[in-house]
């Protein structure tokens, strides 16, 4: 009966290391495997309504490869919508390169939202560009 124990015990031990090893392995080439492309925040302050802003957003490859931004899903908003300029573009490995993004303000209030940008890159395939801001009532001629 003990060597049926000690048969088992083993077993058992060895399952759950292989099981630890081939779990780090997932979860590290996960988290290290690929270097995750992240856009910066977006922000329009004070766009007075009828007026369109524009930022200029840089983007850094950090990834061994080139990197193709293909396109961009735009979203509108309550208080206006955005679009994109300068897409698509190539960004060679470890360097930036830059586009445009515009928001047309319509109607007074804070908004957020994201632009999903498409991305040639077969582990992350798209990018989220998170944009807020506010829109200011606009001026009248009088």
């Amino acid at each position: 009966m003990k060597r049926l124990s000690f048969r088992l015990k083993s077993f058992l031990t060895v399952y759950f290391a292989v099981v630890l090893v081939v779990a780090v392995i997932f979860y590290g080439t996960s988290l290290f495997g690929a270097p995750q492309i992240v856009a910066p925040l977006c922000e329009f302050k004070d766009t007075p309504a009828g007026e369109t802003a524009r930022q200029k957003i840089s983007l850094q490859n950090t990834t061994s490869q080139p990197l193709q931004l293909i396109g961009a899903m735009v979203p509108c908003t309550l208080c206006g919508c955005a679009s994109t300029e300068g897409l698509p573009v190539t960004i060679p490995p470890g360097q930036s390169e830059s586009f445009f993004v515009l928001f047309k303000a319509t109607t007074a209030g804070q908004f957020k939202t994201e632009i999903e940008l498409y991305t040639d890159h077969p582990e992350q395939t798209i990018v989220r560009l998170q944009v807020r801001g506010t829109v200011k009532p606009g001026t009248t001629n009088q």
